[in-house]
């Protein structure tokens, strides 16, 4: 029978090490649970070191990357992208049976982008020298892993039911980045029209225009007073636009500055807070990522003190974490979830009759569900009709700029002509 040796986290906590006799490498990792053990690593003792097919073909179902060759044209990605694409990497071979540190060691050997290959390099040294995933996680010298994930897996590792747990992670962070790309994807059609019709608007000035203007002035004629204007305030762009830009950078750096400053802070979210459409979209977005994330926490068995203490924490703006940090004080002095939320006014009614609802039938988390579901939909609607918005706007503009333009243009070249006949 084949001898296997380990690397285990005790009951206590503790690192220890061992060696088994099993038929298998599942064999070994139901032992070792069945001690209440939580396997780290599991090597078969052979002539030499090989990786079994199976880890192999999963590894391969997954789908691995290739690095670029140059890299200066390998991508470098966003802390939550890296933080999504491991946890995903991770849960599949844990479904497949893996112990956490063999699965974690194989990507580590498998992987070629560079980041993550890095960043799993870093998270099996420490699960080596005897770390729970969650301490390793939380180790990392960058902040990539938010605090509420640390503490799910946490709580994943000590109740036995990491796989569940990391699952609802996977889709928490998915539903996330979904939000963000939809938001991108809206306001990138009207930056590509502004982007055109600037574009053209440059052309038609600085090229066109200027060669009217030298036949009509070689010809004698005079030039259009809308030709006059147009040409005026190009001028003056031109003239004073790099002081104009230098002002808006100084001023974009003193706003900067300034929201650096608690009292800064404060006045500028709430403001934030204030705008029409743009205010109600940071709300409803706000809501969204509060919800999702407590019902999360609560469904992966965390206690409601600490879930309300974690997502107080990922909230940016110091009004609304205000309200919710008051919220969570009522709470903890005996006040119900509903009751302390709606007294802060954190939420619109309609989410507090849900909440409310779901208070006193013991379903809380249900709820929550609910409220994510629908502000999730009603965050799509405010985006979608923010896009429609700002490419009426930005179309309108750009229409109007190209019409002026080409008055102008027409007007010279009647003015050309008229100037030719006489």
């Amino acid at each position: 029978m084949p001898e296997f040796s380990y690397r285990a986290i005790d009951t206590t906590g503790r690192s220890v090490a061992g060696k088994l006799e099993a038929l298998d490498r599942k064999a070994v990792l139901r032992k070792l649970g069945s001690r209440g053990m939580r396997p780290v690593s599991v090597d078969q003792l052979s002539a030499a070191e090989t990786t079994d097919s199976s880890e192999a073909e999963n590894m391969e179902l997954y789908g691995t990357p290739k690095a670029s060759r140059i890299p200066f044209l390998t991508p470098k990605r966003s802390k939550s992208a890296l933080a999504l694409e491991f946890t995903k990497r991770l849960l599949m071979l844990l479904e497949a049976g893996m112990a956490i540190g063999d699965a974690v060691r194989l990507m580590s050997a498998r992987i070629a982008d560079p980041q993550m290959k890095e960043l799993c390099n870093t998270i099996w040294k420490k699960l080596s020298e005897g770390h729970t995933l969650a301490a390793a996680l939380d180790d990392l010298p960058q902040s990539i892993f938010a605090p509420s994930t640390i503490h799910l897996i946490e709580a994943g590792e000590a109740s036995g039911s990491l796989v569940p747990v990391m699952r609802r992670i996977v889709a928490y962070l998915e539903e996330t980045a979904q939000v963000k790309k939809d938001l991108i994807a809206n306001l990138s059609y009207p930056a590509f029209i502004l982007s055109v019709a600037f574009g053209v608007v440059i052309i038609l000035i600085v090229y066109l225009i200027p060669q009217i203007e030298g036949m009509l002035q070689q010809l004698g004629g005079e030039m259009p007073t809308v030709t006059k204007i147009l040409l005026g305030g190009t001028d003056a762009t031109v003239r004073y636009g790099p002081f104009l830009l230098a002002g808006g950078l100084l001023a974009a750096f003193g706003i900067a500055q300034w929201r650096k400053t608690a009292a800064g802070k404060r006045k500028s979210d709430r403001m934030l807070l204030r705008l029409p459409l743009l205010g109600k979209i940071y709300l409803y977005s706000n809501i969204y990522a509060t919800t999702n994330l407590l019902g999360t926490l609560l469904t992966s068995g965390v206690n409601t003190t600490e879930a309300l203490r974690l997502v107080e924490r990922t909230i940016h703006n110091d009004i609304l974490r205000a309200k919710f940090a008051a919220a969570r004080r009522q709470i903890q002095e005996g006040v119900s979830v509903a009751t302390a939320i709606q007294r802060v006014r954190y939420m619109p009614d309609i989410a507090m009759d849900i909440l409310t609802v779901g208070e006193n039938t013991g379903n809380i988390v249900s709820s929550l569900n609910d409220i994510n579901r629908i502000y999730r939909e009603e965050l799509t609607k405010l985006l979608n009709r923010l896009t429609t918005l700002t490419a009426s706007i930005a179309l309108g503009g750009a229409i109007g700029l190209v019409a002026i333009i080409a008055v102008s243009v027409v007007l010279s070249v009647l003015s050309v002509g008229q100037s030719l006949q006489m």
